[in-house]
């Protein structure tokens, strides 16, 4: 099943499911069938607490959609703008080095496993964007803007210090997700490097608008193994990142369980799990206005947004 969130014509935002027909509206759905389970299908963020039921109710509807056909729900695809599939994540965590290779580009070689944890930081919420959604350049603040596709794992049910073999039962889906990295900041306080900052800031390199395109959907109940997915990230059509998820340091479960033991996870959480090879730093190769960046991990749809100049 493939979530979306969609705006309308009018401007509403509404939550759907990907059909053969086009895209329902769970809503409209469900008020056309005199369901009393609206509530449940109103927005991403409740159809993901409400767990199994929302989902139950979301296949339901789009059976009805199927043999009536005609529907005033379903709506053309060309006339819904897609959004990020989680609009307003409570929380997107994400991590820096979990790939060898990305380490080894970087002109360093990964820790021992056994002498390492995750990488963690966070992104604000300002930072997501839909498909097709431009990338917005900072400006003179920073001129060095990179792309790092990843494979986004949003999470479904509550999750506080959860074992690594349990973990994966609290993911609701996948999604492509574009980490955008300012490289270079152009500062008027000459700070002196530290370890954060060394090679590049990435804290606050990570915090512009629009940095963090995700979607075009959320894939769920159709992801069988998280850690063997293909990962490619194209620009202006040519491939700068290919990889698989089997290539990470830590594994998602891993992820999970770490994060957990030190904040509780909620429904709606978006956790991206870390870049391959090929970042445009490696060869000075920053996005410029006009460039198209696609990032695809198999089976979840590709991620497309062009690089527009600073308001």
């Amino acid at each position: 099943m493939k979530i979306v969130t969609f705006a309308t014509t009018s401007g509403a935002e509404r939550l759907g499911i990907v059909t053969e027909q086009g895209i329902l509206d769970l809503a409209a759905a469900a008020a056309d069938a005199g369901n009393d389970r609206l509530s449940m299908v109103s927005d991403v963020i409740a159809f993901l607490e409400a767990g199994a039921a929302a989902g139950d109710l979301a296949r339901e509807l789009a059976e009805r959609a199927r043999s009536r056909g005609g529907t005033r729900a379903l709506v053309d695809a060309s006339r819904a703008q897609l959004l990020a599939p989680v609009p307003r994540p409570p929380k997107i965590l994400c991590l820096a080095g979990n790939y060898a290779e990305h380490w080894r580009e970087g002109g360093h070689e990964a820790p021992p496993k056994a002498n390492h944890t995750p990488e963690v930081f966070i992104k604000p919420v300002t930072t997501i964007v839909g498909p097709e959604a431009p990338i917005r350049l900072p400006g003179p603040l920073c001129t060095a803007v990179d792309y790092e596709g990843e494979l986004a794992v949003v999470i479904g049910r509550s999750a506080r210090n959860v074992p690594v073999e349990r973990a994966l039962e609290h993911v609701a889906g996948y999604a492509n997700f574009n980490d955008v990295s300012g490289r270079a900041l152009t500062l008027d306080v000459a700070r002196q490097p530290t370890a954060r900052t060394g090679w590049f800031d990435w804290l606050n390199g990570k915090w512009f608008d629009t940095f963090g395109p995700l979607g075009p959907y959320l894939v769920v109940d159709e992801v069988s193994d998280p850690q063997d997915l293909a990962v490619e990230t194209r620009v202006n059509g040519v491939t700068r990142q290919r990889a698989t998820t089997g290539d990470m340091i830590f594994t998602v479960a891993e992820t999970i369980a770490w994060i957990s033991r030190f904040v509780t996870l909620q429904p709606g959480d978006v956790i991206a799990t870390g870049t391959p090879s090929g970042v445009g730093a490696t060869t000075k190769t920053f996005l410029q206005e006009g460039d198209v960046v696609e990032v695809e991990v198999s089976g979840l749809g590709i991620l497309r947004n062009r690089v527009t100049a600073a308001r």
